[in-house]
């Protein structure tokens, strides 16, 4: 049997990188739907100011959090990027478990990444951290990674692209920009220093789901996907996704599948201006 600590780690770090490549059922797509993904992001996807944030349980466990802002638009380069970042943090209640990371994401409006940061947040005297920047002009990303406080531990490359690419934040910002269309997609993305391919079946099939957080049930639409790769300690099977039927987006529900068992994570909070979940016939 699997420690107790390890597999709810296990699941929560699961969870986290399934939030942002939006959930789904797997599929096989075509170079030429990898070649059309470049588009400007529907208006309602970059709000500065958004704030959501999601539950994260695994059958009667609430673990932990997981909160995702749009901080800044700003110009880089002569380039306007919007700047986002994510906080996942465990309950302190959980036994074992004390899993607290910060996730930063530089976007172009075409919703793909310009720059990414990651850091282990834990352990305040060894800040774990892993930087992507990718020079599309040059067709190539360069990675760094390493301890904050320990220079030695400090690695770099580079790695060539032929194409635009999603970290694992910006992910969650491109699922929602074509949540509403009817379209598979294969998304190239960089994690773990490597490229590697996200399957995307965006279904526009239009299904009431419930929250607790909200009295009616809301319409959204459910898109699915999977991975060409093994995810985060072990990840496996196919992951759902149900996104709100308007213009935001907004990332509802999700349901996956792992090797030990599901995951469910679930909006409990946001702050957007104006923003009311449809309500479903």
């Amino acid at each position: 049997m699997i420690p107790f600590d390890i597999s709810i780690q296990r699941r929560l770090r699961e969870a986290m990188f399934l939030l942002f490549c939006f959930w789904g059922l797997g599929y096989t797509a075509s170079a030429t739907e990898v070649a059309s993904m470049t588009f400007a992001a529907p208006s309602g996807v970059f709000m500065v100011g958004e704030s959501l944030e999601y539950e994260v349980s695994y059958s009667v466990f609430s673990l932990g959090t997981v909160k995702i802002e749009i901080i800044d638009q700003a110009t880089k380069n002569g380039m306007t990027i919007y700047c986002a970042k994510a906080y996942m943090d465990s309950y302190s209640g959980v036994p074992f478990v004390s899993l607290h990371f910060v996730f930063y994401s530089e976007m172009a409006p075409e919703v793909c990444s310009v720059f990414f940061s990651g850091y282990d947040t834990k352990d305040p005297k060894n800040t774990a951290y892993a930087d992507y920047s990718f020079d599309y002009a040059r067709h190539s990303v360069a990675y760094d990674k390493g301890v904050k406080q320990k220079p030695e531990m400090r690695s770099s490359g580079t790695d060539t692209i032929s194409s635009t690419f999603q970290d694992g934040l910006s992910l969650f910002y491109f699922a929602r920009a074509n949540a509403r269309v009817k379209r598979q997609m294969n998304v190239p993305t960089f994690v773990n220093e490597k490229k590697v391919n996200t399957y995307i079946n965006f279904m526009n099939k239009v299904v009431p789901m419930e929250i607790d957080a909200v009295k009616y049930p809301i319409r959204t639409v459910e898109l699915g996907g999977t991975v060409d790769f093994v995810g985060i300690f072990g990840l496996t099977g196919g992951y759902q996704g149900w996104f709100s039927d308007d213009e935001a987006a907004i990332p509802i529900v999700a349901r996956m599948k792992v090797i030990l068992g599901s995951v469910y994570i679930e909006l409990k909070k946001w702050n957007r201006p104006g923003w009311v979940p449809p309500r479903a016939e």
